[in-house]
């Protein structure tokens, strides 16, 4: 019976198990191995390289990983570990890194964390791989990861357990990595247009600047109820009073409302304030602002969201709050 099809409470109770004996031999999880490439930047650099290029300049690399396939044959077995940058594979010969380390390498489970120093080559299928000589266990996972052919189907486990989702699914590590390329964008541009970065209060005497009901929290060196912030809309406009001409924060907010995938009770939002300007050159500007990003991050006017195709190349059509709400 595969691993992904046995019972869980027995497959933990087996890692434990193997957790407890490496604990008996004096395993410590080791923090001195050092990584020296990532899979990706091996993959970039060495694409091209024949296997006669490699035998001819051999290329020593350390790497390390979450071990996501595991292929254990006789004298030489195989092995996917997967970094923040993709993955690489591992050949590893008991010849080579000797019968202690072979039989180690044998019994460790999907999900370890593990390291591995070698010779880059390619296999006879032309997978590029290091060729092992030296790898070691750095961390057990106790928890079985989801099979590897479905992943994690469950859209609920998928929220509730998100950095399970992470490890298995690549789409949702590309998300993460997207979004903090579009802060990042969103921070340079106003930057650029000498906005300032602030950051206001998150817990307030009075919440303030939306119509939501606030989370509800208690000071004690004040004796008195506070509010998490439904909006930092009054503070910024302060700095504006007070001579800071243009402002915004990229800022978390609470709102103790209803849950689902459209509404979060905690949430990021971007909020600005620009005087000497109407509504028509702030949505200049964000227009601008949109329409950049989109060929920054996506090489073009044209991406995907939520499977509707989506066309930012400006200009954006601009009608009345009345005319959206009899239209749509």
């Amino acid at each position: 019976m595969s691993e992904s099809k046995r019972p869980e409470n027995k497959l933990v109770a087996e890692r434990r198990k193997k957790l407890s004996a490496l604990r008996a031999d004096g395993f410590a999880f080791p923090n001195t191995f050092r990584r020296t490439a990532l899979a990706d930047q091996l993959h970039r650099v060495y694409n091209e390289h024949s296997s006669e290029a490699l035998e001819a300049t051999p290329v020593d690399v350390s790497v390390a990983g979450r071990m996501m396939t595991q292929r254990v044959m006789g004298k030489a077995s195989f092995a996917t570990i997967q970094d923040r940058s993709g993955q690489i594979q591992l050949f590893i010969q008991r010849d080579q890194v000797g019968e202690e380390a072979y039989q180690g390498f044998k019994s460790w489970d999907l999900g370890d964390i593990v390291w591995a120093r070698g010779e880059l080559f390619r296999t006879r299928t032309g997978e590029l791989s290091v060729r092992t000589c030296e790898t070691s266990l750095l961390t057990k996972s106790l928890q079985p990861l989801p099979e590897k052919f479905h992943g994690l189907s469950d859209q609920e486990s998928k929220y509730r357990q998100r950095y399970v989702d992470l490890i298995v699914n690549e789409r949702s590590r590309e998300v993460f990595r997207v979004r903090s390329k579009i802060v990042q964008f969103v921070r340079s541009y106003l930057d650029a247009m000498d906005f300032l970065e602030v950051e206001t209060p998150m817990m307030q005497e009075l919440p303030g600047g939306a119509l939501a009901r606030p989370f509800v929290t208690y000071h004690n060196a004040l004796d008195r109820d506070l509010y998490l912030r439904v909006a930092p809309e009054l503070y910024l406009k302060r700095l504006v009073v007070g001579g800071f001409e243009r402002v915004y924060e990229i800022n978390r907010s609470f709102r103790n409302e209803g849950i689902s995938t459209q509404h979060n009770p905690e949430f990021t939002m971007l909020e600005l304030y620009l005087a000497y300007a109407d509504q028509m050159v702030l949505m200049d500007l964000l227009e601008n602002l949109l329409c950049s990003l989109t060929k920054s991050l996506f090489g073009g006017d044209e991406l995907v969201y939520q499977k509707q195709e989506l066309k930012l190349d400006g200009p954006f059509r601009r009608i009345t709050v009345e005319e959206a709400v009899v239209e749509y």
